[in-house]
């Protein structure tokens, strides 16, 4: 057993180590690895859902980029301005009397009933479509009819994910804690935009 157990621990040592380094460098500069792993995270979900999930012979690098700029502005910058800053400020008086973790309802319910809604989706739909070359009115359109479904989508994972989130993750790594979960989140969101996608393009080809 202690030769096992003196295995398991070389085994774990480099990641431990590694999972320390992070740590460290989070809490020193929680911005920039939060602004890096999310980049770095929604490249790689997508091109997991393009070649493993869907199996696409032709990778579509317009849809890639338009992952890969929501990853680094929206998901890294913006979120963490908001989770980090702005959540602090709002619910900080009810932080002071009752608690961290009793205010993880109310985060959890403002980033799920407002935040996605009503800013993280319209900013999605608007960078894909900017990146795609399309104005914004189509971004509106897609936006209309694709809201309700990706919202029954995102609430099935984030809900729960948020609550911990906000009930028991430290604040420097909320923002990497978001960017692991949300892995298989982006992989859903990707498979579902390739799908509205196809299922526009063929809607445009003519009837033979």
């Amino acid at each position: 057993m202690s030769q096992l157990a003196t295995a398991g621990r070389l085994l774990i040592a480099p990641f431990a180590g590694v999972a320390r380094w992070y740590n460290r460098t989070a809490q020193s500069h929680p911005f920039t690895v939060g602004v890096i792993t999310t980049g770095l995270k929604t490249s790689a979900a997508d091109v997991f859902a393009q070649k493993v999930v869907e199996k696409r012979e032709d990778f579509d690098w317009t849809r890639h980029a338009a992952f890969c700029a929501f990853g680094f502005a929206y998901l890294g910058g913006f979120q963490y301005w908001l989770y980090n800053v702005k959540f602090t400020q709002w619910c900080g008086t009810l932080t002071r009397m009752f608690g961290h973790r009793a205010t993880a309802p109310i985060k959890t319910f403002i980033d799920q009933a407002l935040h996605h809604p009503f800013i993280y989706f319209p900013s999605f739909f608007a960078i894909k479509a900017t990146v795609s070359g399309q104005p914004l009115s189509a971004a509106a359109d897609k936006y209309k009819a694709e809201i309700w479904d990706s919202l029954k989508a995102l609430w099935m994972v984030w809900v729960p994910a948020q609550f911990v989130n906000f009930a028991f993750v430290p604040r420097h790594l909320r923002i990497p804690y978001v960017a692991a979960v949300s892995f298989g989140w982006t992989v859903i969101l990707s498979v579902m935009q390739g799908k509205f996608d196809d299922a526009i393009a063929a809607q445009k080809q003519p009837a033979l």
